[in-house]
């Protein structure tokens, strides 16, 4: 008789799936240098995004909800989406004291500049990342694994590999500041898994990636 082969093999097409997405991101953030609102509200979705939908609506035949696109637990998911949100943003405050030796938590020059434009643009980037991350990454390696510990480690390094693109095109990340960002980075996606495990929705870490994200251009 055949012996049964391993869970994990099943997780191939995901894995390589995660990784063309990684090498034409990667691509285009070399090759292509457009505003930062293009590569947000545009390629960003079409690269992490409809990839993931093809592929859970086409070749699983799945649901959406499988992604955590559902309306399930929406206001408990809101209300703690925002709690941990806050969290997040008092995090950035600290780390700008421990970059600067100083505590500021008046509006600093990037949300004067931009105001609701930052909310939006963090809002777009929230939402492609935790597509692919969380509800499509994360939740197929937790499916196939039945592992929370393995599927949370995994998809926090496999996120933290979709922003190392970003050291080619910014000069801001160096030094401390680098290291500082792929630490809350970490945090942030095992953070994020935590939520989408307890809730089965990606409400809850989209809005704590916002304040991340705005965490990330007011204090770093």
């Amino acid at each position: 008789m055949a012996m049964k082969k391993p869970e994990i093999s099943t997780l191939s097409p995901v894995y390589r799936l995660w990784a063309w997405i990684l090498l034409a991101w990667g691509l285009y953030r070399y090759f292509v240098h457009f505003p930062e609102s293009v590569d947000e509200f545009i390629f960003k979705p079409l690269v992490f995004v409809v990839p993931v939908l093809w592929y859970v609506l086409k070749k699983e035949r799945n649901t959406l909800e499988t992604i955590g696109i559902t309306k399930r637990n929406l206001f408990s998911s809101i209300y703690i989406g925002l709690g941990f949100g806050i969290i997040f943003a008092i995090e950035g405050m600290v780390t700008h004291a421990i970059k600067y030796g100083t505590l500021d938590v008046t509006p600093i020059a990037a949300f004067k500049e931009y105001g609701f434009y930052l909310i939006i643009i963090s809002l777009a980037t929230a939402i492609s990342e935790e597509i692919l991350s969380r509800g499509f990454i994360f939740n197929r390696i937790l499916e196939k694994t039945r592992n929370l510990p393995w599927a949370a480690i995994l998809s926090s390094f496999m996120f933290m590999a979709i922003h190392i693109p970003i050291l080619v095109t910014s000069n801001r990340l160096e030094g401390m500041t680098l290291v500082l960002f792929f630490v809350t980075d970490f945090i942030l996606a095992m953070a994020n898994s935590l939520l989408f495990y307890n809730t089965g929705s990606l409400v809850a870490p989209i809005l704590v990636h916002v304040f991340w994200n705005m965490t990330v251009a007011l204090y770093l």
